[in-house]
């Protein structure tokens, strides 16, 4: 159990860092759009990405929290968050692939 509140922990802040960095570099792209050409091609990707580590930190989030504090729901948000890991990781290599 302690293992799996370990991996929860981690997940959240890497998962929260990727979310908070990639939203600055989406609000420097908004700055910038009309800079360059090539920026405004990929907002959309930056904005997408940004979405989705979102999303699987809101994820995360849950999953830690039912753990900690031993809620009945506690492994319903394991699964789902676990799900939303592969699901975001698969779509992120999938933009990011092109």
């Amino acid at each position: 159990m302690k293992a799996l509140h370990y991996f929860n922990a981690v997940a959240l802040a890497l998962t929260a860092t990727f979310a908070i960095t990639l939203g600055v570099v989406s609000l420097m792209y908004w700055f910038h759009l009309d800079a360059s050409p090539r920026m405004r091609g990929e907002w959309s990707s930056v904005g997408t990405v940004t979405l989705i580590f979102g999303v699987v930190s809101a994820l995360a989030a849950a999953a830690f929290w039912g753990q900690w504090r031993g809620r009945r729901w506690r492994w319903i948000a394991q699964g789902v968050f676990v799900v939303g890991l592969v699901i975001g990781s698969l779509l992120i290599r999938a933009i990011l692939e092109g």
